[in-house]
């Protein structure tokens, strides 16, 4: 439609050939750009329509319609082709490698579809889609810096006015041009604190949403347990979570910003420059300057692309250093907790020494990268201050000779040329003055993409092993044909059939690592290295207990009821199993936050992990030496306890006392082969004999 009705205009007279034009191609971007990320369609298309109001702006403009007071303030007649180049050069973006994978990490909050509500106070509240306030809270942050570009335009030609009025001495001039700064200023300050406020708000949602996501991701469905057991090739996905992406979402607004704002800059200002270098004769050995179109600009662009290639060669190095150092400081930090929460059995063992020892060598590599990253950075600033340095005088150095040997010339052109200086440059040397910035940027995209393909590369894990499924009509666990291995592949189970059957309480024995606990792993459907199939009843609940319990922070009584809810069992619940594992003593703390892990001795600790089980009852409970803790006769009376208290669950444990037979009625013995073990059903009283 814009198509037809610029192509009318331009037959008619007033508009412009190139709008018509250019509408074919926004028209065919649109098109093609049904194919591209989310994000950058919506880009595409706010161009476009910046495109057609700048266009039908420009048109009426042309046909006269116009104001000649308003049309000082309008931006220049080509700024629809812009527009245009912008929504090609973002529809260009997806085929670019390096761009497209920022993308990948970018384009799922923009297409988020999460519930969410957008406070507006006095507007009220108003519900919508995550991904509708992303791309509104995107498409302010385009917007504030365009009008930052056009108000740094506006400054520019003021400062021509500004300072002819006072070449001149022109009072009315002079006082009116005050005037006019008092509107931009306030426009200015106006437009930074809707911008402080819009971006920094726009990056705690992105922020809030990406954290949620990787949490979730990380979380679910043992992905967590799984990356621990690929080893170091994914390390600290804490300080993934928490800083990198932190860092990638400020830094992904910061940088697609800064290069924005820095072309539109380029685009408004060089204009200006491009016209006044007629104005300024320079001669070289005789030769004019000013007889080769925009030299200013050609003379500014070699200067900036000469730094930018020195940059590049002394910066190039610190992207792997910035990577290193990040994962440097995150093993040093991961050990001195480790040391915090362990600090009772390094004392009993007088550890402190070796500990020392170990925190100081990883600190020394901390070390040796960063004064690596350091020198390297000192490089990169020598040429960036040597470069920033130059830029002060650089405009007045060039434009001098031509201003004092043209007495017409006046302050103001002067002026206002060093002003579209000091614009240009910064956007001509952005990646002089950003290395170190995108080197750590880049940095962090590595280790955030390094983290997704972690992910996925646990779940294909998951798939591909072990499977623990649920069957309908199931009275029993059973296993035909598991292979169990572990992460190097190194088989720990072969061909293993078994069944635990529904009521009869199963010892599973064996010597020290031949894989009675990581088949209780598989059982549990966390354990993804073999392969195979093992059949749970379906609506049964499963519940492994571990020889050490897990504490998460907080009350007593978080622990009991973990992984439920506190409110998922009465105060009466929570006393009662106290004082029936023994420990009616803390009936009383049941709300106090304490270090709990800490707090409390090996033997308590299972003994609420007990608690834990009959509070929660399920159908199957595997013990994994849950009570290698206690005393011989404290576990008999536990046993017992737990016959009592839970007649419908199903038992089987793991266990390596001989006083365990008697607890049982049956025994799965895993008997090691010359590769690999298997499972064989043997006598209790063999056992028990030993």
């Amino acid at each position: 439609m814009s198509t037809i009705g610029f192509a009318v205009g331009s037959v008619i007279g007033p508009v412009p050939v190139y709008l018509p034009v250019a509408a074919v191609v926004i028209t065919a971007v649109l098109v093609l750009s049904a194919r591209i990320p989310t994000v950058l369609r919506f880009l595409v298309g706010l161009f476009a329509l910046a495109f057609l109001i700048l266009g039908v702006t420009t048109a009426l403009s042309e046909a006269g319609w116009v104001s000649e007071g308003v049309q000082a303030f309008l931006p220049p007649a080509n700024a629809a082709i812009v527009a245009s180049i912008l929504a090609l050069l973002h529809y260009l973006i997806s085929f670019v490698p390096v761009l497209r994978r920022i993308v990948d990490l970018v384009n799922p909050y923009f297409e988020a579809q999460d519930a969410t509500t957008l406070n507006l106070g006095f507007l009220g509240r108003w519900p919508m889609r995550e991904k509708t306030v992303a791309l509104g809270l995107l498409g302010l942050v385009i917007v504030s810096n365009v009008l930052l570009v056009y108000l740094n335009v506006l400054f520019n030609f003021w400062n021509s006015r500004f300072y002819t009025a006072i070449q001149d001495k022109t009072a009315a001039a002079f006082w009116t041009e005050m005037g006019v700064f008092g509107t931009l200023a306030t426009f200015w300050v106006m437009r930074g604190l809707l911008d402080a406020y819009v971006n920094g708000y726009a990056v705690l949602r992105w922020r809030n949403w990406l954290s949620g996501r990787y949490v979730n991701d990380w979380l679910s469905d043992k992905v967590h347990y799984r990356l621990s057991l690929a080893g170091n090739k994914t390390d600290n996905p804490d300080q993934r979570i928490a800083e990198d992406v932190r860092d990638f979402v400020a830094s992904s607004y910061d940088n697609y910003t800064g290069i924005f704002s820095q072309l539109l800059s380029i685009y408004a200002f060089v204009s200006i420059l491009w016209g006044i270098s007629s104005e300024f004769p320079y001669k070289i050995g005789g030769y004019d300057l000013s007889n080769i179109p925009g030299y200013l600009v050609w003379m500014l662009l070699a200067w900036a692309i000469l730094f930018t290639y020195l940059s590049h060669l002394i910066g190039r190095p610190l992207v792997p250093l910035n990577f290193k150092v990040q994962k440097l400081e995150a093993d040093f930090r991961y050990n001195l907790v480790r040391v915090r929460e362990n600090d009772e059995q390094i004392a009993l063992l007088h550890g402190e020494g070796v500990e020392k020892r170990s925190l100081l060598a990883r600190f020394a590599s901390v070390y040796e990268t960063r004064f690596a990253l350091l020198i390297r950075q000192l490089k990169l600033v020598s040429v960036t201050f040597a470069y920033g340095q130059f830029n002060l005088v650089l405009p007045f150095f060039l434009l001098a000779p031509a201003y004092f040997a043209n007495e017409a010339m006046k302050a103001g052109t002067l002026m206002q040329t060093s002003d579209a200086f000091s614009n240009i440059l910064p956007a001509f040397s952005f990646f002089v003055t950003s290395y170190a910035t995108l080197a750590a940027y880049k940095a962090t995209i590595d280790r955030l993409t390094g983290f997704d393909k972690a992910i996925a590369k646990a779940n294909v894990a998951r798939d591909d092993g072990v499977r623990a499924i649920p069957t309908p009509q199931q009275a029993l666990i059973e296993g035909k044909g598991v292979d169990v291995a572990l992460p190097n592949g190194a088989d720990l189970l072969k061909k293993a059939d078994f069944a635990l059957p529904k009521g009869l309480r199963t010892l599973v024995t064996g010597p020290s690592g031949s894989g009675k606990t990581t088949l209780f792993r598989a059982i549990a459907g966390i354990w993804p290295y073999g392969k195979g199939t093992i059949a749970l009843p379906e609506t049964q609940d499963v519940m492994l207990l571990p020889q050490q319990p897990y504490f998460p922070l907080g009350s007593l009584r978080s622990a009991l009821a973990y992984p439920l809810g506190e409110e998922a069992f009465e105060e009466t619940q929570y006393r009662s199993v106290l004082a029936e594992v023994g420990l009616g003593d803390l009936a009383d703390r049941l709300d106090a936050d304490d270090k709990w892990d800490n707090a409390l001795s090996g033997g308590e600790k299972q003994r609420i992990a007990l608690a834990r089980a009959i509070l929660r009852r399920p159908a199957w409970l595997l013990l994994d030496e849950a009570t290698s803790a206690l005393d011989e006769t404290s576990e008999a009376e536990l046993y017992g306890l737990l016959r009592r208290a839970l007649p419908d669950t199903t038992i089987v444990s793991i266990g390596h006392r001989s006083s365990l037979a008697g607890l049982h009625d049956r025994r799965l013995a895993v008997v090691r082969d010359e590769a690999a073990g298997h499972l064989e059903e043997r006598p209790l009283a063999e056992f028990g004999a030993r």
